[in-house]
C-alpha cells in the first residue's frame, strides 16, 4: 500500500564522494508530455498546476538542473590545496532574497526588505569565530568541507560557502571568501490542548552574535488552574572556545521547575581534541507511583539536586592516505554524577528504595569514525544537509553507590552509519548494560536499534524519501515497580499512543514513513504530505516475545518546514490507532507537534553513561 517504486541513481564512492541525485525522471512518451506542457502555457492556472506535478521537458534545462546539483554536491579543491591563506573575506547576508552563490541577487520584494530590516544580520565574528580554517596557514580541503559544516550546523544558518580564489599576483597565495545566508532567527510557537496552552519566544541569533533566547508562558484551563513560564539564555563558542554556557528556569503550572546551569564543549568535529561538561540541576516533580494495595495511582511530589561532570579526550589513531577522510579517534572519557533527593515518597510508597540518592563513578574507552557527506532532501527542502558516516565501539563501565548498597556497571555499544549508493543510507545501534552485585547481573537491558532512509527520488517535480526505524529493548531483572517499566508511549513508542494500562519489561516498535518535498511554496512555507505506520508489540517475560498484545497506528498528514525560519518542522498528522487500553472502541485524533522519530542524533558521540531503558 505504501511502497514507491526506487530509481536508480549515478554511483558515488560512499566517503570520498558524495550522492548526486537525478532530479529528472525520464518519460516513457515524452511527445505527450511536450504536447500536455505547451497546452498548460495557455492559462496561469493550468500553467502553475503543470509546473507543481510534471518537470519541463527540455533537455537544457535537465543538464543545468543536473549540473546545479553536482557542483552543490561535490567541490574541487585540488588547485588550492596546500596554498597559504591571505585573507579570510566573510560577506553575511539577510535570510530574504539574497543568494550565498550569486553577488547579484537582491531583494526585490517589499517584504522581503522588511524582513530583513528587523533581522540582526549575524555578525563576521561571530562567523569567524566558527571557522576551523585561519589566516596564514595552509588550505587544507577536509577543514574547508567542516568549516562549511559546523557552519550550517547553526540552526540561524541556512547556507554556508567557503570559495577559494587563487591571488593574481601570486599563486601561491589564495583569498577564502566565506558567504552565508541567513535564517529568520525569530521563532513563536506554542502547545495547546483541553486542559492547558503554551506560548514560546525564541531567538537562535541574539544580536547577531549566535546566542539564544528563550521565553515562554504557560496557563492552565477548566479545572487546572495555574500559570508558568520558561526563562533561558545559551551563549555558544564563548571566547572561540566551542565552550557553551547555559542557564535557564522552567516552571510548569502546577509549580513543579527544573533549574539548569551548565557549561559545556562538544566533540564538534574528528579534529576536536577535548570536550567536557559542568552541570548542576535542581528540580521539582511530581511522580505517578501506583499502590497495589489497593490498586490506585498516586501522584506524590520529589525534589532532587543532581550533578553532572564529565571530561574526554580523542586521540587520532589513523588517518586515511587520501585527503577526503576525516581521522579515526581513540576516545577517553571520565565523568561524575551525583543525586540528591531532597523530598521523596516514604518506604510505605516505594518499597524498592527506587528514589534513593546515588553517586555514579564512570568511565569509557571506544574508537569512532566519522566522516559526512552531503545530501538534499531528508529532513529540510532542498537545501544541503550534512549526513554522518562511519563507527563506533565503546565500552562503559562504572560504580554506582546508594544509600543502601552499592554496584558496579559495565555497558558496551557498537553503532555502524553508511550511505550505499542504489540502497540508500543505514544506521543500527547494538547497546547492552547492567548493574552487577556479587557478581549476579540487575537492572539489565539490551537495546536493538536502527534508522534507514532510501535515496530521493522523483516524480515530476515532486521529490520523495522512505524512511524506516526499530526500536527494540529488553529489560531482565528488572525493580518491581512501575518506574522500571517500559511503555508504546512518546518518542521512544508509538506517536500519539497514551495509555497508562500498557506497559512491560520488553518492547519491539516498528516505524515506516513515506515523505514527499513538494516544488512550491507560499512565503517560504511548504506542507509536503506524507503517510506513515507504527507497529508496536510489548510484554513481560515468560511470554514469548511476539506473543505479546500487538498494537498498531495508522496516519497521513502534513509537513510544516519554511525555507527562512529557524523554527523545527511542525507536522500535522491525523492518526488511526485501531485499539488503546483505556479507550473505547477505535481512536482517531489530530495532532499536531515538532516529533521527529527518525532523526540521527542517536548515533552521536556520547559520554559515559547508564544506558537508558524507555
Amino acid at each position: 500500500m505504501f511502497s514507491l517504486s526506487l530509481f536508480a541513481q549515478k554511483k558515488d564512492s560512499l566517503k570520498t564522494k558524495l550522492p548526486i541525485h537525478d532530479s529528472i525522471i525520464k518519460s516513457k512518451n515524452t511527445q505527450l508530455y511536450k504536447k500536455l506542457q505547451e497546452e498548460s502555457g495557455k492559462s496561469k492556472f493550468t500553467n502553475l498546476l503543470h509546473n507543481a506535478i510534471f518537470q519541463p521537458v527540455n533537455p537544457a534545462y535537465k543538464n543545468t538542473t543536473n549540473k546545479i546539483i553536482e557542483q552543490q554536491l561535490n567541490r574541487n579543491f585540488k588547485d588550492f590545496q596546500g596554498k597559504q591563506i591571505r585573507n579570510i573575506i566573510i560577506t553575511s547576508l539577510d535570510p530574504f532574497g539574497y543568494s550565498e552563490k550569486d553577488s547579484t541577487k537582491v531583494p526585490q520584494k517589499k517584504i522581503d526588505k522588511i524582513g530583513n530590516a528587523i533581522h540582526y544580520k549575524t555578525k563576521r565574528f561571530t562567523i569567524k569565530n566558527l571557522l576551523l580554517i585561519k589566516e596564514n596557514e595552509s588550505l587544507d580541503s577536509l577543514l574547508i568541507l567542516e568549516s562549511e559544516r559546523l557552519l550550517r550546523r547553526r540552526n540561524y544558518i541556512r547556507r554556508a560557502f567557503i570559495k577559494p580564489q587563487l591571488v593574481s599576483e601570486n599563486n601561491e597565495l589564495v583569498d577564502l571568501y566565506v558567504y552565508t545566508l541567513d535564517s529568520w532567527s525569530i521563532v513563536v510557537d506554542g502547545d495547546l490542548s483541553a486542559d492547558k496552552g503554551k506560548l514560546r519566544l525564541r531567538e537562535f541569533n541574539f544580536m547577531g552574535l549566535g546566542h539564544r533566547v528563550t521565553l515562554a508562558y504557560k496557563r492552565g484551563f477548566n479545572d487546572i488552574i495555574g500559570t508558568g513560564y520558561t526563562i533561558g539564555y545559551r551563549a555558544p563558542n564563548v571566547y572561540n572556545t566551542y565552550i557553551n554556557a547555559e542557564v535557564s528556569r522552567d516552571v510548569d503550572i502546577d509549580n513543579t521547575y527544573k533549574n539548569t546551569y551548565k557549561i559545556d564543549r562538544n566533540f564538534y568535529s574528528p579534529y576536536a581534541r577535548w570536550a567536557g561538561k559542568i552541570g548542576f540541576v535542581r528540580r521539582y516533580d511530581r511522580e505517578d507511583l501506583y499502590l497495589s494495595t489497593n490498586d490506585t495511582v498516586i501522584y506524590e511530589p520529589v525534589r532532587r539536586n543532581e550533578i553532572d561532570v564529565w571530561s574526554g579526550y580523542a586521540i587520532p589513531v589513523a588517518y586515511k592516505n587520501d585527503d577526503t577522510h576525516l581521522p579515526t579517534n581513540l576516545i577517553f572519557a571520565a565523568r561524575y554524577a551525583a543525586q540528591k533527593f531532597v523530598e521523596k515518597p516514604d518506604k510505605t510508597i516505594d518499597s524498592v528504595s527506587f528514589f534513593t540518592n546515588q553517586n555514579f563513578f564512570l568511565g569509557s574507552v571506544g574508537i569512532r569514525y566519522v566522516n559526512y557527506i552531503r545530501d538534499q532532501y531528508i529532513f529540510r527542502n532542498g537545501d544541503i544537509e550534512d549526513v554522518a558516516l562511519g563507527y563506533s565501539y565503546f565500552i562503559h563501565s562504572g560504580y554506582q553507590q546508594n544509600s543502601t548498597s552499592g554496584n558496579y556497571y559495565v555497558g558496551v555499544s557498537a553503532s555502524f552509519n553508511d550511505y550505499f549508493s542504489k540502497f540508500g543510507y543505514l544506521a543500527g545501534t547494538i547497546e547492552y548494560g547492567s548493574y552487577y552485585s556479587n557478581g549476579d547481573p540487575r537492572q539489565s537491558l539490551v537495546r536493538l536499534q536502527s534508522t534507514y532512509f532510501t535515496p530521493v527520488f522523483s516524480i515530476g517535480n515532486w521529490h520523495f524519501r522512505q524512511f524506516a526505524k526499530l526500536n527494540s529493548i529488553i529489560g531482565i531483572a528488572r525493580k518491581n515497580i512501575i518506574l522500571d517499566r517500559i511503555d508504546l508511549n512518546g518518542e521512544n513508542g508509538i506517536y500519539g499512543f497514551d495509555s497508562p494500562q500498557v506497559y512491560g519489561t520488553r518492547k519491539f516498535v516498528f516505524s515506516f514513513k513515506t515523505q514527499s518535498y513538494i516544488p512550491f511554496n507560499w512565503l517560504g512555507f511548504r506542507m509536503s504530505p506524507y503517510i506513515d505506520i507504527d507497529l508496536g508489540f510489548i510484554g513481560s517475560e515468560p511470554h514469548p516475545f511476539f506473543k505479546n498484545e500487538t498494537y498498531s497506528r495508522f496516519g497521513l498528514g502534513f509537513l510544516i518546514s519554511n525555507d527562512f525560519f529557524v523554527f523545527e518542522n511542525i507536522k500535522l498528522s491525523f492518526f488511526y490507532i485501531p485499539k488503546m487500553p483505556g479507550y473505547e472502541g477505535s481512536v482517531y485524533r489530530f495532532k499536531g507537534s515538532n516529533d521527529n522519530p527518525f532523526n540521527l542524533e542517536n548515533y552521536n558521540y556520547q559520554p559515559p553513561h547508564i544506558i537508558k531503558y524507555k
